[in-house]
């Protein structure tokens, strides 16, 4: 997909181009068992046919959800990104642990990972974990934060 020399290298310049289409879904407070746990989800998929790079996909996810307008954090935040790479089973362990106290259901396509080709794990602290996989025809990003 990318590695974090290539994010460090080329992250500024695709935040200047337009993002191709996103689906895009969140789930807040109120979504959690306990509206008092103060978690945020958020998902994103963009077609592989749409976005040329794992990259730009996550760029462009980031930016849908708000994070990119957060300077200078967003600088700092893109920056100390782990691009890890994980096997599906994570990345399906990881979302499950996360979703244990959510009502609604994830969208299904966070679920399915049928035609697996890779992932990463951006972001793994106690309060901020977020995880991407290329599949055969699109780009998932799974994000958990809490403010607690």
């Amino acid at each position: 997909m990318f590695d974090r020399s290539q994010l460090l290298a080329d992250w500024r310049a695709l935040t200047e181009i337009a993002s191709p289409p996103l689906e895009v879904v969140e789930f807040g407070n109120r979504d959690f068992t306990s509206i008092c746990s103060e978690q945020h989800i958020r998902v994103a998929r963009g077609s592989r046919a749409d976005f040329p790079s794992g990259l730009l996909f996550w760029i462009k996810a980031m930016e849908a959800t708000d994070w990119y307008n957060l300077e200078p954090f967003f600088t700092t935040y893109a920056e100390a990104a782990l691009c890890e790479p994980i096997e599906s089973s994570e990345f399906t362990s990881t979302v499950n642990e996360y979703i244990c106290s959510l009502v609604p259901s994830l969208p299904e396509f966070v679920l399915n990972l049928s035609g697996w080709h890779s992932g990463l794990r951006m972001y793994g602290e106690w309060n901020d974990v977020a995880i991407m996989a290329e599949l055969a025809d699109s780009y998932i990003l799974f994000t958990w934060s809490t403010s607690a």
